[in-house]
């Protein structure tokens, strides 16, 4: 007879193959369910992984894609230079022939300024043409090479907007339509528009009424005794009346279906770093006033470029000032501040300056949002910085064509995978789109081709934008609410392109990684 005890397997061996079965079909089942749950967004994931080798479909695909906002924007450079000419035309303004910028009547062949509408008309002809592309060259990165006058692409770049202020000091109102109806159609639902208030002949007697006071406190002292608070009660009777001509030159129906008008916005008053720290004072306590003035004005930022003389010699009491006049961090008073901090690299600065920017923005001004953070490599204590910011959540918007085209930083070299990596809030923003000749829609490409981001990421990221705009928390969970349907949309459409059958297959691929 034979030993049972050896032909069958122990009662405990039957139990555990019994236990490993029952627990790989429970794992079949959640990972059915999970997937019943999730199926668009998986298929919309693999979508993305399948675009990434062909760039008209990555194109197409984050085109599509809801991007949140854009946080970083100024108004004036994102408007096209060929927008900026059809207004210079009918503004009769002239054009400057010896370096093709936009200047103010009165007109002169004899002196190289013609006017505009003679000089490029309906570019009719091919020397007019000739004339509209310099013009275009000239106020934007389009075909730059490096001249006498402008060896760099930092250079040509921070030139351009003196070369179109002549016409867009003339025209806020339609600028602001124009990036709002450019956003809409990018599926973007809101933005923050860098702009200035003030300029410096209307503030020149404030400047004038803090010299040669001791300190922060007398100075605001005697801006207060000098008028402040008349100047930004009619700085925010302005911005009030702008808005309304803004919205009457939306002309939103009750759908919403014109271009532009699923778009929300607000502005954020700049300051030019590059004066003296008096109309440097000036202008922060106009601004921080104005945000505390106005709901639609919602920080303030510091502009110009960050490796001018001035603003190096003067970083660390600028940032003094922005901490004195945004108020207490925890202050119910406080004012949101971004500022562009660390837009510098190594050889453009001497090493020292790349040593601190970031880290004073942060720890001295109480930025909550910083703008570039390009040279985070430099910074004295870059570990230290990155668990500051990532305790106190300061995100940094990232402008990758911006870093690339002034800063030639770009790939590996950029410090975006380095914020990612230590935990740091990052949005994803254009700078300047118009002068780089981009849109957001380029900055989400260059994002997932780049540095390989996933569907999941970029949807992270770009919901983000809403997370850490200035938004105040009731519309700000609008925002987010409206950002949360939009990417259910998406999803759910992009499954519905193809066959059930066909983003199965895609899944599958997706899942094993085959392309």
């Amino acid at each position: 007879m034979a030993d049972k005890s050896q032909t069958q397997p122990p009662r405990r061996t039957w139990r555990r193959a019994g236990v490993l079965a029952a627990l790989g079909g429970l794992a079949v089942l959640v990972a059915a369910a999970w997937l019943a749950c999730n199926w668009n967004a998986t298929v919309t994931a693999a979508t993305l992984a399948d675009a990434r080798a062909n760039p008209a479909a990555l194109r197409a695909f984050l085109y599509r894609m809801p991007k949140g906002g854009d946080l970083h924007i100024h108004l004036s450079g994102g408007i096209f230079a060929e927008r900026y000419i059809a207004w210079a035309i009918a503004d009769r303004l002239c054009v400057q022939v010896s370096d093709y910028a936009i200047v103010n009547p009165p007109c002169d062949q004899s002196k190289g300024t013609p006017p505009i509408a003679e000089a490029v008309g309906a570019a009719d002809t091919t020397a007019k043409q000739q004339t509209y592309d310099r013009i275009v060259d000239a106020l934007s990165m389009r075909n730059f090479r490096p001249s006498a006058a402008e060896p760099t692409g930092h250079d040509h770049f921070f030139a351009a907007f003196g070369k179109f202020g002549a016409v867009s000091g003339r025209h806020f109102e339609d600028m602001v339509v124009d990036l709002l109806a450019q956003y809409g159609a990018q599926s973007t639902q809101y933005i923050e528009l860098m702009t200035s208030f003030s300029g410096y002949s209307e503030r020149e007697n404030l400047i004038k009424a803090v010299a040669g006071k001791p300190d922060f406190k007398a100075k605001l002292e005697a801006l207060n005794e000098a008028g402040l608070a008349a100047f930004v009660a009619k700085k925010k009777q302005e911005l009030d009346d702008a808005v309304a001509l803004i919205e009457q030159k939306r002309a939103c129906d009750a759908a919403k279906t014109r271009p532009g008008c699923l778009v929300s916005y607000r502005f954020i008053a700049q300051v030019s770093r590059n004066g003296t720290l008096d109309d440097v004072f000036v202008q922060t306590a106009i601004a921080a006033a104005i945000a505390r003035a106005d709901p639609m004005v919602v920080a303030f930022n510091y502009v110009q470029a960050e490796d001018a003389a001035v603003p190096r010699a003067d970083y660390s009491q600028q940032m003094a000032i922005v901490r004195y006049l945004a108020g207490s961090p925890a202050g119910e008073n406080r004012v949101n501040v971004s500022l562009h901090a660390g837009e510098l690299w190594l050889g453009l600065v001497p090493p020292a300056d790349l040593a601190f920017h970031i880290g004073e923005a942060v720890t001295v001004a109480g930025a909550r949002r910083i703008g570039h953070g390009v040279d985070l490599a430099f910074e004295r204590d870059q570990a230290a910085l990155l668990a500051e910011m990532r305790r106190r959540m300061v995100a940094v918007e990232i402008n990758l064509t911006s870093n690339d085209q002034i800063l030639g930083v770009r790939g590996a070299e950029h410090p975006f995978p380095a914020y990612r990596a230590a935990g740091v809030p990052v949005v994803i923003s254009t700078d300047d789109a118009a002068v780089e000749r981009i849109d957001l829609t380029n900055e989400y490409v260059r994002a997932a081709r780049d540095y390989g981001l996933s569907y999941a990421e970029l949807k992270a990221i770009a919901r983000d934008a809403l997370v850490y705009s200035f938004l105040d928390a009731a519309q700000k969970r609008q925002e987010l609410a409206k950002f949360d349907r939009a990417a259910a949309d998406f999803e759910r459409a992009t499954a519905a392109r193809q066959s059930l059958l066909g983003d199965f297959c895609r899944v599958v691929r997706y899942a094993v990684g085959w392309r």
